[in-house]
C-alpha cells in the first residue's frame, strides 16, 4: 500500500496555462510513488479537474469568487493579500480533519497563496512549499515602495514554517528567496511535456507562434503592445499563429504584412511550435514559471523576448533566446532570426538533456 500526500493547489490544474500544466504534471509524478488526496480552488468559468491517475483522489473542490477573496483577507487581515486570499478558518479546521483521518506523509502546498494553511495548522506535518513566484519581486513591478515592503513582511511570514522544504523554479529565485528571507530554497524545475519528447521539427516554416494564458492581464497587455508597437513597423511577409484560450476575437490588424490567425486552445500545439521561425514574448510584468519559455526551447525553436521574458532560464541557451529592449528589436529579431532544420534538432536535443528536472518527488522521499 502506497503512502499518502495532501495536495493543495491554488488554481484547477489543466493544460490551458503555464503554471496549472506543471502543476497537473507535477500531481500525476507524486502520483507514480504516492496516493495523492487534492484540494484545489476553481472559478465557475473553469472546468473540474479531472485526475488522470487512479490514485489520485479529489477531496475538495472549493469555489473561488471574489467575495471568497475579501472573505479570506477580513479571515486574516495582517498581512498583504495576496497570502490570504484563499485563506478561511474553516478550510484550517478541513485541513487538520483530513490530515488526522489519513495520516499524510507530508502536505504539499502548491502557490504561495495557500502556505498560510502551513503556518497556521501544519506546524508538525512536513510540508513542502512550491513557490511558483517570488511574490515581493512581482509586487515591485506594479506597487509603490510601501506595498512592496508589506508583501516583503508576508512573504518572509509565511516562508518561515516548522517541517517546510520550499522549491522554487529556477535558481535565481531559489538564490532570490535564500537573499531576502534567509530560508534555504531548493530547485524544482518547470516539467517538460511529454508530448513534446514525441516530436520532431521537420521545417522552419515561415511563421511566429505567440501562446499563453490570455485570461491573465499582464500576457493580454504583451500582446496588445505587440500589436500596437511592433506589427506597424513590420516591412516584410509574416504570419503569426496565435495559441491560448480566451483571445480576443475583435483583434484587427492593419498591416497587409501580417497575416494573424487565432488558433484559440490547442491540445497538443507542439509540432506547430517545433516548425516555426520562433515564439515571440513580449512580457512587462509578472514572473514565476516561463513555462512556454521552456517548452519553445523543448521543441528546437528559439524565442524573441523581453528581459522579464526570460528570468531565470539557462543561460547557456542565450543565444536562442534573443533580447529585445524595444520595438525595433523585435522587428530586427523578426527579420533575421533563422535556423536550419538541423539547428533546431540540435537545440531540442541539447536543451532536453540540459534541462533535466529536479523531481520534487525526491524531496518526499527523503521524508
Amino acid at each position: 500500500m502506497k503512502e499518502k500526500i495532501l495536495f493543495i493547489t491554488a488554481f484547477v490544474p489543466h493544460r490551458a496555462a503555464a503554471g496549472e500544466k506543471n502543476t497537473m504534471i507535477m500531481i500525476n509524478d507524486f502520483a507514480s510513488k504516492y496516493d495523492v488526496d487534492l484540494i484545489y480552488y476553481k472559478y465557475d468559468y473553469n472546468d473540474s479537474y479531472i485526475p488522470e491517475r487512479e490514485n489520485v483522489r479529489v477531496v475538495l473542490e472549493v469555489a473561488n469568487s471574489l467575495p471568497r477573496k475579501l472573505f479570506g483577507i477580513l479571515n486574516y487581515p495582517f498581512i498583504h493579500p495576496f497570502f490570504s486570499i484563499r485563506f478561511s478558518w474553516a478550510m484550517c479546521r478541513t485541513i487538520k480533519k483530513l490530515c488526522k483521518e489519513n495520516n499524510y506523509k507530508a502536505v504539499v502546498l502548491n502557490h504561495s497563496y495557500t502556505f498560510l494553511f502551513g503556518k497556521k495548522v501544519l506546524n508538525d506535518i512536513p510540508k513542502i512549499l512550491m513557490c511558483h513566484d517570488v511574490i515581493m519581486q512581482r509586487i515591485s513591478r506594479s506597487s509603490n515602495k510601501f506595498m512592496t515592503n508589506i508583501c516583503k513582511f508576508s512573504e518572509n511570514y509565511v516562508l518561515h514554517q516548522n517541517k517546510a522544504q520550499i522549491f522554487s523554479v529556477s535558481q535565481k529565485d531559489s538564490n532570490m528567496i535564500t537573499d531576502l528571507y534567509g530560508v534555504p530554497a531548493g530547485v524544482a524545475l518547470a516539467y517538460i511535456d511529454e508530448l513534446i519528447l514525441k516530436k520532431e521539427p521537420t521545417a522552419q516554416e515561415n511563421y511566429f507562434t505567440l501562446m499563453s494564458d490570455w485570461t491573465r492581464k499582464e500576457n493580454i497587455d504583451g500582446a496588445m503592445w505587440l500589436i500596437n508597437e511592433v506589427l506597424p513597423k513590420i516591412e516584410f511577409d509574416i504570419c503569426i499563429k496565435v495559441m491560448g484560450r480566451a483571445f480576443p476575437n475583435d483583434i484587427k490588424i492593419h498591416n497587409p504584412h501580417v497575416k494573424f490567425e487565432v488558433l484559440g486552445f490547442v491540445d497538443d500545439p507542439y509540432q506547430i511550435i517545433c516548425n516555426s521561425k520562433a515564439m515571440l514574448a513580449p512580457l512587462f510584468n509578472g514572473a514565476g514559471t516561463k513555462q512556454k519559455i521552456i517548452e519553445t526551447l523543448a521543441c528546437g525553436s528559439p524565442a524573441i523576448g523581453t528581459e522579464i521574458a526570460f528570468e531565470g532560464l539557462p543561460v547557456e541557451f542565450n543565444e536562442y533566446m534573443k533580447l529585445c529592449h524595444n520595438a525595433d528589436d523585435f522587428v530586427t529579431h523578426m527579420k533575421t532570426i533563422s535556423l536550419s532544420l538541423e539547428e533546431k534538432k540540435e537545440l531540442k536535443k541539447n536543451f532536453i538533456r540540459c534541462y533535466t528536472k529536479d523531481s520534487i518527488t525526491n524531496a518526499l522521499d527523503n521524508i
